[in-house]
């Protein structure tokens, strides 16, 4: 079957897929009169999907031939199947088109066609498919998710979290937008139109004044230029052999440089009191057109430094500019500064690392790439993409200071663009670093669920808002139907990270140590996995994570929560123990997890006072944490009226709950998600559902059962300490 598409893509312009016309080398798709534009390498990865119709492509094999980038990751891929699937209006769970087969890649389902001569579904096609389908059982559980969702009892509900927990490993390799070091030394071979070596021609840069240090500095300019360049793949640099040549008849020069030439680079050098300005000027051989000009203006002081950051600046703005697929992906994010579309990407590598130090150095590129381009929107959505990741682990003062910078990040974006559908998340990140709007934002996320047409990160943060409400069944449909940022987009939600907040502690190891392959710093996962292994009894394993954690948590409050659950965990911690007082920080920003070692221990006073005084802005961590902390709270804390009473007072109990049972069954109709069985009883008896309602009993058991040994056992070692 590839090999009779391949022939056929080579020797047709336009296919059909499905109701589609495809036109690969205008890169449109049309239907019904309608044409859209996609990207010139989405449309290398359809082609790749069409060749291999019926089979599976991996996602290392759409890397290894269409990016052939050392940077390149599987995200990149996500990306343009995203495009794709939009550009097609397909499904992703429901696909007429491009088929997700979990762990293994993405197949194309939808019958293919050269123009007037249609390609029959063959036999092949069938029995592979088949048996993609019968080799994958979890693409079979997906198909009926909704009948399993109408299917009283546990198994539904169990098949649906053990659903998720399958694809994790897969979301978590597709959710990084570059994952290793080479970031620095991207290639220009990553489109199959690269294929071609691309001839540039560096002329003499002239010296303005004539002295001789400026001549020697033109010079040397150029001659670093030269090196620095000769160094990208896909690049021929023509140049004299000698500096003596640079001397001969500009006619020869031209015989035997220019006329080979794709491009030329050209420039000049000036000084004037101690400061150097330098002009570079790239333009097309064929025409003439100047493509790309730059002006550096720099003090003297150290003529190898600045000669080391021309060629810097101008080596990375000609990678972009000498390829054609980066030059779109330039394009395509907002920008046509090489140098601003390099800082960017850096600052998106720090942001997705995921760890403070990080998501300090993410800020920094992004803001230099807003200084180089002003106009650059997508790099202001990344600074408050990464203040508000580095308010979530932070104390009150650089919360504020977080909040303050998305302020100001709000305000510039609406300046230049007040229509920008970038605005919509940044208010939604504005409402999270407030902490106390809850409800505000509750109202918002389901004002645009309802429209029909939300931003991307609608169903994914309503998802977290249930999660934190215990309502983990109908969080899980919600990401279900969540997607991930679009292509050239940037989210604040994360829907294949959030899929992992509702597994049981052995399957949240398993999940979060695969995702920590692909983001090793992870301050949240590293402690995730720390508390989890504590659990299962595994404290030599966690003590190990928990080390991690300790060096890239720079504030230390994550630390501190991982270290007290697992000191209880463990038996260190008791109540009315040294070590429990010991515990105890006295600071505000971790008074959250005072009260939680608290309850933990029983104190429910000493709880309840800590969680009263919290500053508004560590609500958010109520909100988000406290479902899991509730885990190792004794059933007298949590059936107390004393917290049952403080949860409603601080806008977390049944009021909450029950405004999120009321948005779901409002959005029903949009969604499709309607309330569990448990959560209905909940709802209709006017209780609060303390206990998440996707674990089943046989869950909770293992649970219980878990926690009483853990405890069990270091009370056995107390008793002996003691003896």
């Amino acid at each position: 079957m590839a090999e009779q598409t391949t022939s056929i893509t080579q020797e047709y312009q336009v296919l059909r897929i499905g109701d589609w016309r495809v036109s690969p080398g205008a890169c449109t798709v049309e239907k019904n009169g309608e044409e859209t534009k996609i990207t010139p390498r989405s449309m290398d990865v359809l082609r790749l999907l069409i060749e291999r119709a019926g089979g599976v492509v991996s996602p290392g094999e759409f890397l290894e031939t269409i990016w052939r980038s050392p940077i390149a990751t599987d995200h990149a891929v996500h990306k343009a199947i995203a495009e794709l699937r939009s550009a097609l209006q397909d499904n992703a769970h429901n696909p007429s088109y491009i088929k997700t087969i979990p762990k293994r890649g993405y197949c194309l389902i939808a019958r293919i066609s050269a123009e007037s001569n249609p390609l029959p579904e063959t036999s092949a096609h069938t029995d592979e498919h088949d048996q993609i389908k019968s080799a994958n059982p979890d693409s079979t559980a997906t198909e009926n998710t909704a009948e399993q969702q109408q299917t009283p009892g546990h198994t539904g509900l169990r098949g649906r979290r053990l659903n998720l927990l399958r694809k994790l490993a897969v979301a978590a390799v597709l959710s990084a937008i570059v994952i290793s070091a080479p970031l620095f030394m991207r290639s220009t071979e990553t489109t199959s139109e690269a294929d071609g070596v691309v001839k540039l021609a560096v002329l003499p840069f002239a010296s303005r004044d004539f002295s001789n240090e400026n001549q020697i500095l033109a010079e040397g300019l150029r001659e670093s230029l030269i090196h620095g360049l000769s160094k990208l793949r896909h690049l021929q640099v023509l140049s004299p052999a000698r500096n003596a040549e640079l001397h001969e008849t500009s006619s020869r020069y031209a015989d035997s440089y220019l006329q080979q030439a794709d491009h030329v680079l050209q420039g000049s050098v000036m000084t004037s009191d101690g400061q150097l300005r330098v002009i570079v000027q790239l333009v097309r051989a064929s025409d003439g057109l100047r493509e790309y000009s730059d002006q550096f203006d720099m003090p003297m002081n150290d003529i190898f430094a600045v000669q080391d950051q021309i060629v810097s600046n101008v080596t990375s703005a000609l990678r972009v500019y000498l390829n054609e697929g980066e030059r779109t992906q330039m394009h395509d994010w907002g920008t046509t500064n090489a140098l601003a579309y390099e800082s960017f990407l850096r600052g998106e590598f720090y942001n997705n690392q995921f760890n403070p130090a990080d998501w300090e150095r993410a800020i920094e590129h992004h803001q230099t790439a807003i200084e180089l381009d002003p106009t650059f929107l997508n790099a202001y959505h990344g600074v408050a993409t990464a203040a508000n990741n580095l308010a979530v682990y932070s104390g009150a003062d650089k919360i504020e200071a977080m909040y303050q910078l998305v302020l100001d990040t709000h305000r510039q974006i609406s300046q230049i663009n007040p229509d920008s559908d970038i605005l919509d998340s940044i208010k939604a990140i504005k409402l999270r670093l407030r902490g106390s709007s809850y409800v505000q934002q509750e109202m918002q996320l389901r004002e645009q669920i309802l429209s029909g047409n939300p931003p991307n990160f609608a169903l994914s943060h309503y998802a977290l808002l249930l999660i934190g409400a215990r309502m983990y069944d109908e969080a899980a449909r919600f990401l279900a139907q969540a997607t991930e940022a679009g292509p050239f987009e940037i989210s604040p939600d994360e829907a294949w990270s959030y899929r992992t907040n509702i597994l049981t502690p052995a399957e949240t190891v398993l999940a979060r140590k695969n995702q920590l392959q692909q983001r090793p710093y992870h301050v949240a996962f590293l402690g995730s996995v720390a508390v989890n292994l504590a659990t299962l009894g595994d404290f030599r394993q966690a003590q190990i994570y928990l080390n991690q954690q300790r060096e890239v948590d720079l504030e230390g409050i994550l630390t501190h929560y991982s270290e007290v659950v697992m000191g209880f965990l463990a038996g260190d911690i008791q109540a009315d123990s040294p070590s429990y007082y010991n515990a105890l920080r006295d600071d505000p920003d971790f008074y959250y997890n005072n009260g939680m070692l608290a309850f933990m221990v029983g104190d429910i006073e000493r709880g309840v006072h800590y969680w009263q005084n919290l500053q508004p802005v560590h609500l958010r961590r109520l909100f988000n944490v406290t479902h899991a902390a509730e885990k190792y709270f004794p059933d007298e804390v949590l059936s107390s009226s004393e917290y049952l009473t403080l949860l409603d007072s601080l806008g977390a109990g049944i009021q909450w709950q029950r405004r999120l049972m009321e948005g779901v069954i409002a959005m029903e109709p949009v969604t499709g998600v309607g309330l569990s069985r448990q959560s209905r009883s909940a709802y209709d008896n006017g209780r609060m559902m303390i206990r998440n309602n996707l674990w089943t009993e046989q869950d909770w058991n293992e649970h219980e059962h878990f926690l009483s040994q853990r405890l069990a056992q270091a009370s056995t070692l107390n008793a002996a300490r003691v003896h």
